[in-house]
């Protein structure tokens, strides 16, 4: 029997509740996760503009060998060391730490004035070869964030003609999710 000065909530109530949040998490998780892969692309992208700046300003330079010969345009290279064996999802942190020594110990990091202060879910690979109008660089930026074994990839490609640097804008992306 229920009186009159009863308080609390009826079981529709408490269903109507549930399911009004139901709904707004359906609509938010799927916005949260695509901010987060947005955020995670843009540190992808600006590891490649990085580079790709430092590449630019490297072949814009004249550079000589040991004996003061003037070299013919070209990109550092051949191949930048790497900063770890391991991905960055798949360290202790699940970052790769900022400050890594290869940056300021490699001579092809150091060309393109490259390095990370911050800690990061994409390691940087970078390659180049030939000279003058036929030089070449690959840019990028590698993942595995969920430690599987697959990489997620954006690379950048960029060339030399007529002595601007060229290639694409936009990179090209595989596996982004990874």
């Amino acid at each position: 029997m229920r009186s009159d000065n009863s308080r609390g909530f009826t079981l529709v109530e408490l269903m109507i509740v549930v399911a009004i949040i139901s709904i707004l998490a359906s609509l938010a998780i799927p916005a949260f996760h695509r901010y987060t892969k947005k955020a995670k692309s843009a540190e992808a992208i600006g590891h490649l503009n990085k580079i790709w700046a430092g590449a630019a300003s490297y072949y814009a330079v004249d550079h000589t060998d040991p004996s003061g010969v003037v070299l013919e345009p070209q990109f550092p290279g051949p191949t930048a060391a790497l900063e770890s064996t391991t991905q960055c999802g798949c360290q202790s942190t699940s970052r790769c730490a900022a400050g890594a020594t290869v940056y300021v110990t490699d001579p092809v990091w150091i060309g393109l004035s490259y390095s990370i202060s911050d800690a990061h879910n994409f390691m940087p690979l970078y390659t180049a070869a030939g000279t003058g109008s036929a030089a070449s660089f690959t840019a990028d930026a590698i993942s595995d964030m969920d430690c599987d074994g697959i990489l997620g990839t954006w690379r950048r490609i960029g060339g030399a003609a007529n002595t601007d640097v060229t290639g694409n804008q936009t990179p090209f992306v595989s596996n982004e999710g990874e």
